[in-house]
């Protein structure tokens, strides 16, 4: 008997995918799997899926499930792609059907679909990826991929039949959120509400992105891209759509100029196969970062003595969130002023945050870093930073102290720029 095996890994939804759309459309009997490896390891000492983003991903799979239901398939979870497609081969005449995605790992998993026949598509960004100069800037790219029109999302799938296999059943852990987290309700439906409800908004977009608090002054998609719940394609057209209707705005255009930031940081790690990752970075140069325990675990336990560092840290370890302006900040203070391995710090992130994805947690920490695509050595003020996008209000919400003590963050930053980074 003939059987398409549907992959899901960060493509947790039923329309607009790929696979899963293709796979209906050509046989008569579909499958899903899951395997519940993606979500194991450590890196740096940290679990690589914290409990947050486990929460949020096992949330989006349940829904799933039932939404598979209505169009006749079955999902089926594992522990082990490799031993379970070999349990299947061996019952079935299978093809397997899955997304490309970048990062190590991933394409790890891509060499053990692609023993069976399979059809693969890449549906990561929200343009067809093209050629360019990858260790160049984001201007260089944005201006060739502004010119590209954006494909129009698939559609459902097709009612089909399916079998009976063996699954792993599981659990989810409970977690208690403080009273002022931000918190995500997983799975395609809240991500098509999501969308629905921040059009509201997305003229003021711009004016509201980088304060510290608040959930509407932001998109808040990320968690829903990172886990699939919706692709980049369908916010795009669906902003489109609402543009239309009214008009288009600086803030509106922002929306898709981010979209485009996610764009740029994926196919960068796609085309620069995985560099990213490395400590030498897209630039090749082995940066001389501190090995300073006491520093790691100040910043780890959110005792630096910077109050919005401190706070961002608190709030991530309790929340799985934190705003675009307060990443930048910890990243920029971690590397700029500590002078520590980016790649720790990524780590920790990874860990952490709900809306991780490789290719832009790690684009954005080698931008910081100076070792990806900023050509400019940058150093953020944590000081100036909090008192320009709402830092007092944001301190008072997660750190119940505060500290009077004078640093110069200057001073700092031009020692780790001389030290480190061998810059006079």
């Amino acid at each position: 008997m003939k059987l398409a095996i549907v992959i899901f890994r960060n493509n947790l939804r039923v329309e607009d995918n790929p696979s899963l759309y293709y796979a209906s459309k050509s046989n008569d009997r579909v499958l899903g799997l899951y395997s519940f490896e993606i979500l194991q390891g450590h890196l740096f000492g940290f679990k690589k899926c914290g409990k947050f983003r486990e929460a949020f991903v096992k949330s989006s799979l349940e829904q799933l499930y039932k939404d598979l239901k209505a169009y006749g398939i079955n999902l089926c979870f594992t522990n082990d792609f490799s031993n379970t497609l070999a349990k299947l081969s061996d019952k079935f005449d299978i093809s397997v059907y899955f997304d490309e995605e970048v990062g190590s790992e991933e394409e790890h998993l891509q060499r053990v679909f692609a023993k069976y026949k399979h059809k693969s598509y890449f549906n990561q960004t929200m343009i067809e990826p093209f050629e360019f100069d990858f260790t160049k800037s984001f201007s260089h790219f944005r201006n060739k991929a502004e010119k590209l029109e954006i494909p129009k999302p698939l559609g459902l799938p097709n009612k089909v039949k399916t079998v009976e296999f063996e699954s792993e059943q599981f659990s989810k852990a409970m977690i208690s959120y403080p009273n002022d987290a931000i918190f995500f309700e997983a799975g395609e439906h809240r991500a098509k509400q999501r969308l629905e409800d921040y059009m509201n908004n997305i003229h003021s977009y711009k004016d509201t992105r980088n304060a510290m608090s608040g959930f509407d002054n932001s998109t808040k998609f990320s968690p829903y891209l990172s886990a699939g719940n919706i692709s980049a394609r369908m916010i795009y057209h669906r902003l489109k759509e609402e543009e239309r209707r009214g008009y288009q705005s600086q803030s509106s255009y922002w929306i898709y100029f981010e979209l485009l930031w996610r764009d740029f940081f994926h196919l960068v790690m796609l085309y620069s196969k995985n560099r990213l990752f490395l400590k030498s970075g897209l630039k090749g140069k082995n940066f001389n970062f501190r090995n300073d325990k006491e520093s790691l675990d100040k910043f780890f336990s959110a005792n630096t003595g910077i109050d919005i560092i401190d706070a961002s840290i608190i709030e991530l370890k309790s929340s799985g969130w934190l705003s675009n302006r307060n990443r930048q900040l910890v990243a920029s203070y971690f590397v700029k002023n500590l002078g520590l391995d980016w790649r720790v710090c990524a780590a920790f992130f990874e860990s952490y945050l709900v809306d991780y994805n490789p290719a832009s947690n790690y684009g954005n920490f080698a931008y910081q870093a100076h070792v990806g695509n900023d050509k400019t050595y940058r150093v953020f003020d944590p000081i100036k930073q909090s008192h320009t996008y709402g830092g007092d209000n944001y301190i008072k919400t997660w750190l119940d102290r505060r500290s009077s003590s004078f640093i110069d963050y200057h001073k700092m930053s031009q020692e780790v720029k001389k030290e480190v980074f061998n810059e006079a």
